[in-house]
């Protein structure tokens, strides 16, 4: 799977996606947090939840664990749907950007 991203936004604890993956267009949440589906609504916008799109939210725990979740999780997800991926530390978050065509190291990383 064909898979690029670019930034739209920071927040403290991680970063705003735009996502093309095989032509699919959707909006990934990626940041450090509790595997919690409340904890979103502390860095999703509430236009996000309003617009009538699907917002899907993911837990990673591992590193190891990213490709699998992003693949099960867009296989899933429809045009201008959005992801929160909840990931448990900075490794599994960055495993995760990298599986989502963004590399952090290429930008400043927005958890410094």
């Amino acid at each position: 799977m064909q898979v690029t991203s670019h930034v739209v936004n920071r927040f403290d604890t991680g970063v705003v996606l735009d996502v093309n993956a095989d032509g699919l267009p959707v909006r990934a949440y990626v940041a450090i947090s509790a595997p919690d589906p409340e904890a979103v609504t502390a860095f999703v916008p509430p236009e996000q939840f309003e617009s009538g799109a699907s917002l899907h939210v993911a837990a990673i725990s591992t590193a190891d664990e990213a490709s699998a979740t992003l693949e099960d999780v867009l296989f899933n997800m429809e045009a201008d749907d959005a992801v929160a991926f909840l990931c448990a530390d900075p490794e599994s978050w960055l495993a995760t950007l990298e599986q989502l065509g963004y590399d952090p190291d290429s930008d400043s990383s927005p958890l410094e």
